[in-house]
Order: structure tokens, then C-alpha cells, then sequence
């Protein structure tokens, strides 16, 4: 009896958290997904942010409309009235950019996943320590979960491609994943965490928090791909009143 009480008390503590459509839709909003399906999707099943993100906006009560990016412009005019928000995959964040019109909110998955899983303003502040790197700067890249790694896969190879284009800089890039985390933060400039859709709350808040101590900037995947796409003020824009920051990226 005395497990059950704890196992109930936990679960209490955890459904009074943000979930991650939390003031984002109300009932019977219209929201598209843009779920892209490449050499990173599993077969037959989408990624588990995406499945997370549809199941939370059914619960509440909010309607779902998945497709990929590639049929998402010949999706919008078939639609009576335009949705309340896209949610897509970062990767593909400037072409979904293009095609949405501006009056509609637009963010990503893994976002959703910096606001539910940490501090969403923690992992905004870093954008300025994209702008001072420098030559030689050692730069981590860490994932929740261990996967197998494809040619084009979005940690080892899309964003230190992206990064040394839009930085002009010669950086050096490590790699961590799982439970390897800790060993030697201090030695990095910055630090470019996954959405973390594997690692529960408390474990995120504890990287953070770690990074934080070391005085090493910690960004997102999320909002990092918004700000190498163009796309940052656009991306956040959802969340203004939370980070309570201005247009500055």
C-alpha cells in the first residue's frame, strides 16, 4: 500500500507539470504536423516526439492533420479555415517556413520538447554563444538515446554542417549519448542538446543545471536548426510571453 501511495503521489507531481501543447490550442483547434519521412524515420511508425505531440493534442481535443513536408503546400487550400498552429520537424523547419503564411503560428517538435523537458529560456539565452565562437572552439552534441546512425544523421552530421557553414569557424565537435553526459563540460564553448523526448524531467533539469554550473550554453536542437534556417523569431514567437525577450536573433 505504501508503494502504491508513492507510485500516485509521483504521478500527481508529474500531470501538474506543462504539457507539451499546454497553452498552445484550445478544443477543436486544427493543427498540422509536418512529419517528414526519410533514411531517420523508422519504418511503419513515426518518431516518438511525434506521436507524443498527436497524442497530446487529442487529449485535448484538439484535431490533428499529419503530413509530410512535401504535401503540406497542396494540403493548406484544401483546408475550410487555416490552422491554429504547425508543429514540424526541425530539419525541414525553412522549407515549412516558406509554404506556411505568416499569420500562422509555427514552432517545432523539439521546442515543444525544450519547453516540457527544461528551461526553455535557459536553452534560448544560447543563441548569443553561437555568435562568439571562434576557431578551435570545441563544441558538444549530446542525445538522450543511443540510435543507429544514418548518412545523413541530424546530430553527427546536419548540425555541425550547418553550424561551421553559418559560423564561418573551424569548430570541434564531440559527440555524447544516453547517460554519457558529465565528464569535462568545462572544456566546451557550447553545449547542443537533443529534444530529450527519452530522458524524463528531472534528468534534463540536472543537465542543465550541470551545464549552467560550468558556465557552458546550452541550446536545443530545436531552436539551434530555427536559428541556422532564419527562423528563430518566427519559432518562438508562441512562447514570447514565457521567455520575455525581445526579437533579437
Amino acid at each position: 500500500d505504501d508503494l502504491i501511495h508513492q507510485m500516485l503521489k509521483i504521478r500527481k507531481k508529474e500531470d501538474g507539470r506543462l504539457h507539451l501543447v499546454d497553452g498552445l490550442v484550445n478544443p477543436g483547434d486544427l493543427v498540422i504536423l509536418v512529419t517528414p519521412i526519410d533514411q531517420e524515420a523508422p519504418k511503419g511508425r513515426l518518431i516518438l516526439p511525434q506521436q507524443q505531440v498527436l497524442r497530446d493534442l487529442l487529449d485535448n481535443g484538439a484535431l490533428a492533420l499529419v503530413v509530410k513536408e512535401t504535401e503540406l503546400e497542396q494540403a493548406l487550400p484544401k483546408l475550410v479555415t487555416g490552422p491554429a498552429l504547425v508543429i514540424t520537424d526541425s530539419r525541414v523547419f525553412a522549407q515549412v517556413n516558406a509554404v506556411v503564411p505568416a499569420a500562422v503560428p509555427l514552432t517545432s517538435f523539439s521546442i515543444l520538447y525544450a519547453r516540457r523537458k527544461g528551461k526553455l529560456a535557459y536553452f534560448y539565452q544560447a543563441v548569443q554563444a553561437i555568435k562568439d565562437l571562434q576557431d578551435g572552439d570545441r563544441v558538444l552534441v549530446a542525445e538522450g538515446c543511443t540510435h543507429h546512425r544514418q548518412d545523413d544523421d541530424i546530430g553527427t552530421v546536419v548540425i555541425p554542417g550547418l553550424l561551421s557553414k553559418k559560423t564561418g569557424k573551424k569548430l570541434c565537435f564531440d559527440h555524447v549519448s544516453g547517460g554519457d553526459f558529465a565528464m569535462g563540460l568545462a572544456k566546451y564553448k557550447l553545449v547542443i542538446h537533443c529534444g530529450a523526448c527519452m530522458l524524463n524531467e528531472r534528468e534534463m533539469e540536472y543537465r542543465q543545471g550541470l551545464a549552467a554550473e560550468k558556465g557552458v550554453p546550452m541550446i536545443n536542437y530545436g531552436l539551434l536548426l530555427a536559428y541556422l534556417q532564419g527562423v528563430l523569431a518566427r519559432a518562438i514567437a508562441p512562447f514570447q510571453k514565457e521567455l520575455k525577450v525581445k526579437r533579437g536573433f
